[in-house]
């Protein structure tokens, strides 16, 4: 079921894309984290922003942002490619890249203390320079990080506001490790949306098992979760971005509906 206020917010959002596309405000920050690493971010801004997302791609997470400003890798990532919508919504948009002691892959670091701490620093920075609430929003192996954070940082102080996991990782990869139900869910209190795709036919993120997600979030006040159908284009590997995966095709009505739900949470 969509958001009482999505349709209206997606009309919106394909009205007012062009435009925010070209008034958008970008630049990179390097954040220095507690353990003397330096996490980057590719921060952009337009029109009247009301909250900061901090988008986790998938994959390694390697994003290579360079200092200008420019994506070496993952650049067509679900999050990456559509962030005008988030901000053409009203976020200020933040891509963070891997800390520099993780340059090759954050296979193995999602789910740790140090990848929390890392997160930590970069979520109180962002409150302090745009002084809006900060949520986390990951998609695919990102939802490893999110959810981490979610569960090592509810209720500490400068935490991120909420949390929003799409296409999450829901099976054990035999190579990579890791997945969100292997975390203690019961610690998050933060609010939490869950998003998904009906026919994510990727192996490691059944749709299946999203209502087991959803039950082990027993203490994130409220948690949702939407389910999705359809889509158009859709091509390429089951667990890529341009499948349903990455919500190839409806991509404005899942931004929308995540922008409505963070704007007023309910269950």
């Amino acid at each position: 079921m969509r958001h009482p206020c999505a349709f209206l917010l997606s009309l919106a959002l394909a009205a007012g894309t062009a435009g925010t596309a070209a008034t958008a405000r970008a630049g990179v920050e390097d954040v220095k984290t507690p353990r003397g690493e330096t996490v980057r971010l590719l921060v952009e801004t337009a029109g009247k922003p009301w909250v900061t997302v901090v988008l986790f791609a998938g994959g390694a997470g390697v994003m290579d942002i360079s200092e200008d400003g420019k994506i070496g890798k993952l650049g067509g990532n679900f999050l990456v490619r559509t962030r005008r919508h988030f901000r053409a919504a009203g976020a200020v948009t933040a891509v963070i890249d891997a800390p520099t002691d993780r340059r090759n892959s954050l296979h193995g670091f999602r789910d740790s203390r140090d990848h929390a701490d890392d997160v930590l620093a970069v979520v109180r920075h962002l409150k302090e320079k745009y002084k809006f609430p900060v949520w986390l929003i990951g998609t695919s192996r990102g939802t490893e990080s999110a959810a981490n954070a979610g569960v090592r940082l509810s209720g500490v102080d400068g935490g991120p506001a909420g949390i929003v996991l799409t296409s999450s990782m829901l099976v054990q990869h035999p190579k990579y490790g890791g997945h969100v139900l292997a975390q203690d869910l019961g610690k998050v209190t933060v609010p939490v949306l869950i998003a998904h795709h009906k026919d994510d036919a990727c192996e490691w993120t059944p749709a299946a098992k999203v209502p087991a997600a959803k039950a082990a979030l027993a203490n994130a006040r409220p948690v949702k979760a939407l389910i999705y159908e359809g889509g158009t284009g859709i091509k390429g590997d089951a667990c890529g971005a341009y499948h349903y995966h990455g919500y190839r095709g409806i991509e404005l009505n899942v931004i929308a509906d995540i922008m409505a739900w963070i704007r007023n949470p309910a269950p």
